[in-house]
């Protein structure tokens, strides 16, 4: 028997379309009638095959008691062998064909001309075989061919209609957990934005009760920036978690590429000489822009954290920009880390998709979306990005820009 008819994701698609076992439909049988009646044949059927049995949705002529029990075994179907092959099937004498003629469907149903063409759908699952049957030979013509996939065509527009229908439960109940998944999101990020504001505040107001010592000021200002990063990370949050349909909204204005990567690259600096990484940056002469100035800082800073956190000490860190033409200005942040899988090149712009740390991208303590937002961010602009890596050769992410947004 062939392997075709135990294979578990077709039966699976077959048991989704709830149609076994039950009882007959007008949809179906106006078919089977149709094409007795423009066939001429005694017999049509609307056959579903699974791994033991052949099921008539419906039939037309079938004889007892077979047209009661509306089933037959395998050792009675003709109908399996177009399941096997995914081919139409056209036998004018079953009695002399060497893959039929010893089908007990022949003495027990009187099935001796037949002409079955598979059920198969979109994603290529061929669920069962529409057939006509005649009780003596019957030479089938190109015509009657044609007839009876045009009719077979319409009977799996209505098989396919009946798996949609049984899927849309489960869709409204996924589209319900999104949408309280997103409420509980902008819920969660609203109730600590209001502590967090009010613990940055509170930092900002220590110098003011006097001169503070070096190491204190330090303290104080990798303080500031830890509550600088957690902001920034509810912004991500809230940015990323919004549905892919929406464009990002942008505050565009004349901005310096210079100065953007000088305010992205001294909020970094502190976390680059904790980790022992020499942070480098420049930029060629080249013209201002039209962008939004805050989101892009955000976006420089994602890329030089995630440099910063995949280079080990001593390695370095390169962030400059050029001019690639005179519509376009390329950003890019090259480390000396140990580099990414060509495989993880996609799923590192994924939403809260997080690659291991020794796979070269992120932290373990990372939200999942820095890239996400960024890409987000960029593509808002009229731009793209991309990365180039290989393993223990560390990596670049390269970002484009049009001088004027999109």
């Amino acid at each position: 028997m062939s392997a075709e008819l135990h294979q578990q994701q077709r039966l699976a698609v077959l048991i989704a379309a709830n149609l076994l076992d039950t009882s007959a439909e007008e949809t179906f049988d106006r078919f089977t009638r149709l094409a007795s009646a423009i066939l001429k044949t005694p017999v049509a059927l609307v056959s579903l095959v699974d791994n033991h049995r052949q099921f008539f949705k419906s039939s037309v002529g079938l004889p007892e008691p077979w047209a009661t029990s509306r089933e037959t075994p395998l050792s009675h179907s003709f109908c399996q062998h177009v399941v096997s092959s995914n081919q139409t099937l056209a036998v004018a004498d079953a009695r002399t064909h060497p893959l039929l003629r010893d089908n007990l469907a022949i003495a027990d149903l009187g099935v001796i001309a037949y002409l079955g063409i598979p059920l198969t759908t979109a994603e290529g699952y061929t669920l069962g075989s529409f057939c006509a049957i005649d009780t003596v030979p019957h030479e089938w013509s190109d015509e009657d061919v044609e007839i009876l996939r045009d009719l077979a065509g319409l009977a799996i527009e209505k098989i396919e209609l009946r798996l949609l229908a049984n899927q849309l439960p489960d869709y409204l109940q996924l589209s319900n957990l999104e949408l309280f998944r997103a409420e509980m999101v902008q819920m969660l990020v609203h109730d600590l934005r209001n502590p967090l504001t009010s613990l940055i505040g509170g930092l900002d107001l220590i110098p003011r009760v006097g001169t503070l010592n070096d190491i204190q000021q330090r303290c104080l200002s990798l303080a500031r920036q830890g509550g600088t990063t957690l902001t920034e990370m509810l912004d991500h949050i809230l940015d990323a978690s919004k549905s892919e349909t929406d464009r990002i909204k942008l505050k565009l204005a004349e901005i310096s590429p210079t100065q953007i990567m000088h305010i992205a690259c001294q909020q970094m600096l502190a976390l680059a000489e904790k980790s022992e990484v020499r942070l480098v940056y420049g930029v060629s002469e080249i013209p201002s822009l039209i962008a939004d100035s805050e989101k892009l800082r955000r976006v420089m800073v994602n890329l030089v954290s995630n440099a910063i956190q995949n280079t080990p000490p001593g390695g370095e860190i390169f962030v400059f920009a050029q001019e690639i033409d005179a519509q376009t200005i390329q950003f890019t942040v090259k480390d000396t880390g140990r580099g990414i899988p060509a495989e993880a090149f996609n799923r590192i712009f994924q939403k809260f998709v997080r690659v291991p740390p020794e796979q070269g991208v992120g932290s373990a303590n990372g939200t999942g979306l820095g890239l996400p937002f960024s890409q987000m961010v960029v593509e808002a602009h009229g731009g793209k990005i991309w990365v180039e890596s290989k393993l223990g050769h560390g990596t670049s992410f390269h970002f484009t820009l049009p001088l004027m947004a999109a």
